[in-house]
């Protein structure tokens, strides 16, 4: 299957949007680390170990069949539909390290 890099950028003033729907969004990423396709995925705070300061987003690395089975995957993503995504960048992605 073919790997995808995700970058999300944060709205303005959206951490408590995305404090707020937090859950609902990992219960996605889970489902998908679940069936095997969750790379890696994390947030890009502003400031390590402090949440309060605010996000400037989240990257992923995915695994998926298509581009338009991760449109559509992406289309449901709950930080998108409420906001806290300004904008959604996706990339090819070919994993070289760590091998295995």
């Amino acid at each position: 299957m073919p790997l995808f890099l995700i970058t999300c950028t944060d709205s303005d003033n959206s951490l408590e949007k995305r404090l707020a729907v937090r859950p609902q969004h990992l219960a996605r990423l889970q489902a998908l680390d679940a069936e095997g396709r969750l790379i890696v995925a994390g947030a890009m705070p502003k400031v390590h170990g402090n949440p309060q300061a605010g996000f400037y987003g989240s990257t992923m690395i995915v695994d998926f069949d298509s581009r338009d089975e991760l449109d559509a995957w992406l289309s449901q993503e709950p930080f998108w539909l409420e906001g806290v995504y300004a904008k959604i960048e996706v990339k090819p992605f070919n994993k070289a390290f760590p091998q295995g």
